[in-house]
């Protein structure tokens, strides 16, 4: 090899090796590394991967540069090919992994500012914010669902551990049985928020108290980046400080729709006074949500997009997104019962890879568990498509889990498998 050969060469070497870091880090994101050091090692690779493409494009930019100058076309137009084959590789893994990282972070806010008592005739309590600003919102907009702001922000009464002010509704159950009583927090998928979420109240109004409430970024609450979990478990803690320094109530359950759903299984994993958890739309792996986001909702191949997003985040962050992976984090419950409800035409989640996952997961670890799918419904609509199953399946599963035989042992029993 004569010594001009040897920088050709090695710019070859260094786009070879990022290719197949890149390759690599898409056969190993589908494998869903579970410890924390394989997750950051592989966030690392897709970083470095993308620079070696990104450099060694540009270096073969040069190479064929230098050999067409020399008339050596052959050499030239192949260097030249192969140049512009990785430059474009990387801008768009760049690309996608910064716009997509930011989206996610960023979701656009949901407009729909309906309370409970305009929605549905409820009595109401505002949590953390003057009651009176829900008032002087609807005055302000014509169409509800379609309103130019939140209102006035979450003021210091709930705030969470690491500053964030957090806004809801505590609705109490129309029969009475007053703050004491057996609770329900809903917690909101992915830019949505309180306004949206109070509809899964409905069956559930009559005998529990409910709690619909902003996740940071979103609503009435502080200004935050969306994380699909990591943070958002705070805000769910947060909620329940407030109802057990408030309210004091018996038993309190957890219901998460999609990234919701996510939240609350982290937050379930680490405080036991969740004693039940309904997962509506939610997925078992955050980087499987990523891959049918880009294929479905923006026409783009799945890799190596979903690795460049994962990617984004941590470096925008310093957090790593598979940490929040329900599947690794429900074991946690214990004994503590689970229900499925998932919508059977999901395209985002599809329930092989997400309601199913979980329920095998859950299976195996001896957590209570029972699933349910609604025919017909898509991502998040499972309580619009099939209202009257959706509360008959909530309503009996929590009447299950807070019956006084489960003080002793899960009313479910230990390693129930219902359909």
């Amino acid at each position: 090899m004569t010594p001009g050969q040897r920088p050709h060469r090695a710019r070859i070497l260094l786009a070879v090796l990022g290719l197949a870091g890149l390759g690599a880090s898409a056969v190993v994101t589908d494998l869903h590394p579970g410890s924390y050091a394989a997750q950051v090692a592989l966030l690392a690779l897709v970083v470095a991967s993308e620079i070696a493409v990104a450099l060694g494009g540009l270096l073969l930019v040069a190479t064929a540069t230098m050999a067409l100058r020399g008339r050596r076309w052959r050499i030239g137009s192949l260097a030249l090919v192969a140049a512009l084959g990785l430059v474009g590789l990387a801008g768009y893994t760049g690309y996608v992994g910064t716009i997509g990282s930011d989206q996610l972070l960023h979701p656009t806010p949901n407009t729909d500012c309906r309370t409970p008592l305009s929605r549905f005739g409820w009595a109401y309590e505002a949590m953390n914010y003057d009651v009176a600003d829900d008032v002087a919102l609807q005055g302000l907009n014509s169409d509800p669902e379609r309103c130019a702001g939140q209102g006035a922000k979450a003021g210091d009464e709930i705030v969470t551990s690491d500053g964030v002010g957090i806004a809801g509704w505590y609705i109490p159950a129309a029969n009475g049985s007053g703050p004491t009583g057996p609770t329900i927090v809903l917690v909101h998928g992915w830019g949505a928020n309180k306004s949206e979420v109070v509809k899964y109240a409905v069956p559930l109004h009559p005998t529990f108290n409910v709690v619909a409430f902003d996740l940071r970024g979103g609503g009435r609450s502080g200004a935050a980046e969306t994380t699909f979990g990591l943070r958002e478990q705070l805000d769910i803690e947060a909620v329940i400080d407030w109802l057990e320094r408030t309210k004091k109530p018996t038993h309190i359950a957890v219901m998460g729709n999609s990234m919701g759903g996510g939240s609350a299984v982290l937050a379930a994993a680490t405080d036991p006074r969740i004693e039940a958890l309904i997962l509506d739309s939610t997925h078992a792996y955050v980087a499987n949500i990523l891959e049918r986001r880009l294929e479905v909702d923006a026409g783009h191949p799945a890799m190596p997009g979903t690795p460049a997003i994962l990617a984004g985040i941590w470096v925008r962050t310093g957090l790593d997104l598979m940490a929040a992976d329900p599947a690794a984090t429900i074991p946690a419950l214990g004994h503590r019962p689970l229900l499925l409800l998932h919508g059977a035409a999901d395209a985002h989640d599809i329930p092989a890879r997400s309601a199913d996952v979980i329920f095998r997961v859950a299976t195996d670890a001896g957590v209570p568990v029972e699933r349910h799918y609604c025919p017909g419904a898509t991502h998040g609509k499972v309580i619009d498509t099939c209202p009257t199953d959706w509360g008959a399946w909530a309503v009996d599963f929590l009447d299950r889990a807070f019956a006084p035989t489960h003080a002793s042992g899960p009313s479910l029993g230990s390693t129930a498998a219902r359909q």
